[in-house]
């Protein structure tokens, strides 16, 4: 698989999303923000709402793929990673700029998928009577990716780049 895929397929969802968004929200009256409690804390229009997601869908992916230029280019005493002594020497530099390039492609895929919750949540939300997002589910879901980066942080430093003797 190559090193960007995962960041596709990320954008694809939240491209989806956005997509289908824009064919259920309503014209006005789309939470644009919400309390800790799910409740809404300040409406908009439905352009407002897409507009917004749309800079930020582009804000992460450029960010994705320029990270992804940035360890695939860059010099690696630019770059922090455990053990650099070890990675970066001549024989070693070509392995670990592909796995920073996958682990990049993982981390942006990851994130720009998450997003894509953020334009199916609202519309879930606008077709709650008050309208409200469940701040169970949404305070899980934002757990459970939180978790899961913190686990795979750790991992990454403890197994991933740790040295082979």
């Amino acid at each position: 698989m190559r090193p960007w895929f995962p960041l596709l397929v990320g954008s694809v969802f939240y491209l989806a999303a956005l997509l289908w968004a824009a064919t259920e929200l309503p014209p006005d009256g789309v939470p644009l923000h919400f309390d800790a409690a799910g409740a809404p804390t300040r409406f908009g229009t439905r352009a407002e709402f897409l507009g917004f997601g749309t800079v930020v869908g582009l804000v992460m992916i450029g960010t994705g793929v320029g990270v992804y230029a940035l360890v695939m280019r860059a010099p690696l005493n630019a770059i922090s990673v455990p053990h650099k002594e070890y990675w970066t020497h001549p024989s070693r530099s070509a392995r670990l700029r592909r796995m920073l390039a996958e682990d990049m492609g993982r981390l942006f895929g990851v994130i720009v998928a998450f997003l894509a919750l953020v334009p199916v949540a609202t519309v879930y939300a606008t077709r709650a009577d008050p309208v409200r997002l469940p701040a169970g589910a949404t305070w899980l879901a934002v757990a459970v990716l939180v978790v899961g980066l913190v686990v795979w942080c750790v991992w990454q430093t403890r197994h991933r780049y740790r040295p082979a003797v």
